[in-house]
């Protein structure tokens, strides 16, 4: 059986020249002579430059979204604008690859489009994670919660995954009635899941 090929991406690395350390984009793919996987190798390579060219224009019209919001880490609308923005890894065929893509974008080249400067990756790409699956509710239902309401909302798969609309307008009317808490908000959800799934 062979082994599959890691998922990779243009990534930024530091590496040392002329006795300083410096940063650099480089090809996550590589071409071995001889290795009879020169023609994969390429084909990997070509990915990583077409996902790297989807990257800066998205980018560019991240950034053009940015300038008509001058507190947007928080603000919904931004969130929601940029996470239909973001939906571009799905129609283009590079969902196996959000999670790099999430780190290229929010990591690497533009925090400050995502919610600024993260001490890792990981923590990074929640944002841009986040926001992404934003992108994918309705706008109607996108302005009953909070950013931080949505961002608990959205660490439970079921709610997205199998998209329980039932589910998410309880949910959300929870969060339009009472100001509920990040811990109190989570809480709920798990009793709200609970429950329905002891009626079926």
């Amino acid at each position: 059986m062979a082994k599959r090929k890691r998922e990779s991406i243009v990534r930024r690395d530091t590496i040392e020249w002329g006795g300083k350390e410096i940063e650099v984009d480089i090809f996550d793919a590589r071409v071995v002579l001889g290795s009879g996987e020169e023609l994969e190798s390429i084909e990997e390579l070509l990915i990583e430059e077409e996902i790297e060219k989807a990257i800066q224009v998205t980018l560019k019209e991240i950034e053009s979204i940015a300038g008509k919001y001058p507190n947007k880490e928080k603000d919904i609308r931004y969130c929601y604008e940029v996470g239909k923005v973001l939906q571009f890894v799905d129609t283009k065929g590079f969902t196996e690859r959000k999670g790099l893509i999430w780190h290229r974008m929010a990591y690497d080249l533009r925090p400050d489009l995502f919610g600024g400067s993260k001490k890792n990756a990981n923590e990074a790409k929640r944002y841009p994670e986040t926001i992404y699956h934003l992108g994918k509710q309705s706008k109607e239902a996108i302005k009953r919660a909070t950013f931080d309401q949505w961002y608990e909302i959205l660490k439970f798969k079921r709610i997205y995954k199998q998209k329980d609309d039932e589910l998410l307008d309880q949910i959300l009317a929870e969060c339009e009635s009472k100001n509920l808490s990040g811990i109190q908000l989570r809480r709920r959800i798990k009793e709200l899941q609970a429950s329905k799934s002891k009626v079926k």
